[in-house]
């Protein structure tokens, strides 16, 4: 091949990282390769990746894309969704940001189903909200329908807990939710796939362009929300209600006023009451204007005991990743490398992307981040969405060490923590 048939087929890299095949012929000799790929380290000139065997548990990338992009790019979700169903596309439609992976199924414009790999948007924590069930009815039924094997909206239906319309309409609310809270992504990356959408098990058809419509009017209910609610890190205590204001509470207030037994980050009381971001920022907007709830801005250079305004998700989080730290940690000790391990992991806080963030921050012989240190940078370093931050961080940690850990690893001991760290995912999903 000629250098000047050479320009016609290359990989172009935008500035969003997004990367394009450009020309025929390279097209065809990738599609023979496809799959997934992790980044080697690289030079300035050349770019190494690596096919990652298994590959991982993203399923809804497993069919073909048909059409991808960044989020921020288009605009919104809302222009990505309108484009979609005006030209009648069918398939599933993917968002992702960060961890978070969300799909809603269309067909010919019309909307089939939806999933999330959020916890709050399970069929179950959809009926819970709705007073179907206590708290720990759910927990039961879970665990029975687990034991028998079936899915839960099929185990409520054999035990006579709900009935076919009932179950019905909660399918169709939990798609809705689903809807709503993709409109509210404001980044990340979207995936069309050609997905079978007739085979879904409970398929709906709901008028896309409708949906919109109320999307963005709760759109414009959380830009006034956010006025007095500037963003989720914002800490909530319990207030005062004003003198003569005797107005009785409806449940939903209530159970948010009781979740504050001591302070907390509006994204953390957002998890913890499983509400949905929409439902809970508008509960709380009523009644810090009712004087039930105060906000209290967080203050810079809180020391390590204030951490814990943080909320308790961040800090599952990094007892998640330091349950597969140990486990890389074992492995290599196995073959007497930890040495090696700790010296490169070093170097890797000291200079790479996070270095504020992990100031300080040992690990301990086990393998394990100080999490303590950990949660006192996080509190005190300023970022819009913390979680995310933090998310981000550990990953890179994470890929690094299993980076490193192929060195010294059998083939067999790499698939194994490989298979760990894809149930990692499920379980910070």
């Amino acid at each position: 091949m000629s250098r000047r048939e050479d320009t016609k087929s290359c990989l172009w890299v935008d500035d969003a990282g997004r990367v394009t095949v450009v020309g025929d012929e390279l097209r065809r000799q990738l599609s023979g390769r496809s799959g997934f790929y992790a980044p080697l380290p690289s030079d300035p000139s050349m770019l190494h990746f690596q096919r990652l065997t298994p590959a991982p548990s993203l399923d809804e990338l497993k069919d073909p894309i048909v059409l991808q992009g960044d989020i921020a790019g288009m605009g919104s979700t809302i222009e990505v969704i309108n484009f979609v169903t005006s030209a009648k596309m069918s398939g599933s439609l993917v968002f992702i940001q960060q961890t978070s992976r969300k799909s809603v199924y269309l067909k010919a414009g019309e909307i089939r189903g939806a999933a999330s790999n959020q916890l709050e948007d399970r069929l179950g924590e959809v009926m819970y909200r709705y007073g179907v069930m206590t708290r720990d009815e759910l927990d039961r039924f879970i665990t029975e329908a687990k034991r028998v094997r079936r899915p839960l909206g099929n185990f409520l239906l054999d035990q006579q807990i709900v009935h076919q319309a009932d179950l019905y309409s909660f399918i169709r609310r939990q798609v809705e939710e689903i809807f709503y809270s993709v409109l509210l992504l404001k980044e990340g990356d979207f995936f069309l796939t050609r997905f079978d959408v007739d085979a879904l098990p409970s398929p709906l058809s709901l008028n896309a362009q409708s949906m919109l419509m109320e999307g963005l009017r709760r759109s414009d209910e959380m830009a006034y929300f956010r006025q007095l609610i500037p963003h989720a890190r914002v800490t909530l205590t319990r207030g005062r209600p004003r003198a003569g204001d005797g107005a009785k509470l409806e449940a939903r207030e209530q159970q948010l006023i009781n979740e504050l037994s001591q302070p907390l980050t509006m994204d953390a009381l957002t998890r913890q009451c499983r509400l949905g971001e929409f439902e809970t920022t508008k509960i709380v907007f009523h009644l810090v204007k009712a004087g039930h709830i105060q906000l209290v801005e967080p203050e810079a250079g809180k020391d390590a005991s204030s951490a814990a305004a943080v909320g308790g998700e961040m800090s599952t989080m990094i007892d998640t990743f330091n349950s597969v730290f140990q486990r890389i940690y074992q492995a290599i000790s196995r073959h007497r490398q930890q040495g090696a391990l700790k010296q490169g992991l070093e170097t890797f806080l000291q200079f790479y992307g996070f270095v504020e963030l992990f100031a300080g921050v040992t690990f301990d012989d086990n393998g394990a981040l100080d999490k303590r240190a950990l949660l006192a940078n996080l509190n005190n370093h300023q970022v819009e969405n913390q979680s995310s931050f933090l998310s981000q961080a550990l990953n890179e940690l994470l890929f690094f060490e299993m980076f490193a850990a192929r060195e010294w690893l059998e083939r067999d001991e790499q698939q194994e923590l490989q298979r760990i760290i894809n149930q990692l995912f499920i379980d910070i999903g």
